[in-house]
């Protein structure tokens, strides 16, 4: 008798649907809450890069049109376009090199680099052999203006991906006949 009373217990509460919709949502909601802010932050994270990209994209082309010298003050202030154009939160670095092609050393030389920021310092000849693999094949006399940029992304919502390093490397050819000339 006192068997068959806890089955039938049993048996009700198994059948009992009263408050299961209450559970599932409790069950349920935080984790949905969590996806929504995740896909959002997620959004955020490529959409800066994104931005980032396109910023270094518009640079380089803009020192690609550029018959002028250039000076330390234009990349100061071409640093500031950066950060404007990327929407950049954080301190940003920005390292703009003119690179050549040495045929008879084969290897890329360094005529001049300028960088802005605390991560990024200028390119010597010494790293040229480091940074190879990612330069295209380039004829003799030909020039390459190299813009590289590094920010932080640090998301709104800790959903578990931390801070991001963002950095472009994006390379263009001049112009115009004249190659880009930095000017003390």
């Amino acid at each position: 008798m006192f068997a068959q009373k806890i089955l039938r217990s049993l048996k009700n509460f198994r059948d009992d649907t009263r408050g299961v919709v209450s559970v599932e949502m409790v069950l349920i909601l935080p984790l949905l809450f969590w996806s929504f802010a995740a896909v959002a932050t997620f959004f955020d994270a490529y959409r800066t890069r994104s931005l980032a990209e396109k910023a270094a994209f518009t640079i380089s082309d803009m020192l690609s049109r550029e018959t002028n010298a250039v000076t330390a003050q234009y990349i100061t202030n071409t640093r500031a376009l950066f950060d404007e154009l990327a929407n950049s939160r954080s301190a940003s670095s920005l390292r703009v090199s003119v690179i050549s092609w040495n045929s008879a050393l084969n290897a890329y030389e360094v005529d001049w680099s300028e960088a802005r920021g605390d991560e990024l310092v200028a390119l010597q000849n010494s790293d040229m052999t480091a940074l190879e693999p990612l330069l295209p094949v380039m004829s003799e006399s030909d020039d390459l203006i190299l813009v590289e940029t590094l920010n932080d992304y640090s998301p709104r919502l800790n959903v578990g991906i931390g801070d991001v390093s963002i950095d472009t490397f994006v390379f263009t050819r001049p112009r115009y006949a004249p190659q880009l000339v930095f000017q003390s």
